[in-house]
């Protein structure tokens, strides 16, 4: 059966001829993937690194399942690995995170204090956005503790219509956060009080 799927989409008896299979894989891996990787990325507590990781993984065991039908492929070998590494790899990751953002717990509130709030109106929009940092002091009980947001600092910049209530000095930042399918948090929804 694979076999017979591998005969009908690798035809081309000249390496030098475009495969427009491996073609279409890579330039849905680059925009498809990388879109993915970069929106759904920036809403999960992820390092980067473990999304490097689990591209690189899973690139490999896809070169790994077409290895033996290299010879039939006739693709160079350098073809061959673009087409794993960056076709394959890249949407097979922005597939586990698509998933790990679309199946998720239910969303768990929980409320910090604020220890320092700055304003940024060097970015020109109006109302300017804020960059906070949260109180570490009675974050303990919380699901997700105030020094995870380190890592993450990106979800303490707070902008938009919702920032119209910040007049002076906002006292508690309230986010809404989920477990993901695959156990890596999820950012639902934040706001400032």
């Amino acid at each position: 059966m694979l076999s017979i799927m591998f005969n009908i989409l690798w035809r081309q008896k000249v390496k030098t001829e475009v495969n427009t299979y491996t073609l279409t894989v890579i330039i849905i891996g680059l925009f498809g993937g990388m879109s993915a990787l970069f929106y759904l990325g920036g809403l999960t507590f992820i390092r980067i690194d473990t999304i490097f990781n689990i591209v690189i993984i899973s690139g490999v065991v896809v070169f790994l399942i077409h290895l033996p039908f290299l010879k039939k492929m006739n693709r160079y070998l350098v073809e061959v690995i673009i087409y794993c590494l960056v076709g394959w790899g890249l949407i097979l990751a922005g597939i586990f995170l698509t998933l790990n953002y679309a199946i998720h717990s239910h969303g768990e509130v929980n409320v910090y204090q604020i220890e320092t709030a700055v304003a940024h109106p060097e970015e020109g929009t109006l109302p300017p956005p804020v960059t906070v940092t949260l109180s570490k002091q009675g974050s303990e009980k919380a699901t997700v503790p105030a020094g995870v947001y380190d890592d993450f600092g990106y979800f303490l910049k707070f902008e938009g219509v919702d920032e119209l209530k910040y007049n002076e000095k906002p006292i508690a930042a309230v986010i809404t956060t989920a477990t993901g399918l695959f156990g890596y948090r999820i950012m639902i929804h934040k706001e400032l009080r």
